[in-house]
């Protein structure tokens, strides 16, 4: 079953099933600050429909979002593929390569 998000400015944003309802919205129905902030924080790369998801957070930590991304795209359905490119595998490296319509659907929900 697909929802649909408005936003509180009465634009529709996009639809989403409710697994990932669960995971992106409040008990108010408000989006997620926390991970909001998680998908702000990645770096997107255009041409390649790649998510980066380590970053630093804090003084000096250093953090990683694959599994919020990846539990968002589980939820919704679609097929990724997550790996590390890291020379020595460290969590930098770390990245999910989507579909254009997945990598849509996440652009949407950082804006």
């Amino acid at each position: 079953m697909m929802y649909i998000y408005i936003s509180k400015n009465k634009q529709i944003i996009y639809t989403m099933k409710k697994a990932t309802q669960k995971i992106l919205l409040t008990k108010k129905g408000e989006l997620n600050k926390a991970v909001l902030s998680m998908i702000a924080n990645c770096e997107f790369e255009h041409s390649k429909k790649t998510i980066r998801t380590g970053y630093y957070s804090g003084s000096g930590r250093f953090t990683s979002a694959m599994s919020t991304i990846t539990s968002i795209l589980d939820s919704q359905g679609y097929k990724y593929t997550a790996g590390n490119d890291a020379p020595k595998g460290g969590i930098k490296g770390e990245f999910v390569k989507i579909s254009k319509t997945a990598y849509n659907f996440i652009l949407n929900i950082k804006k």
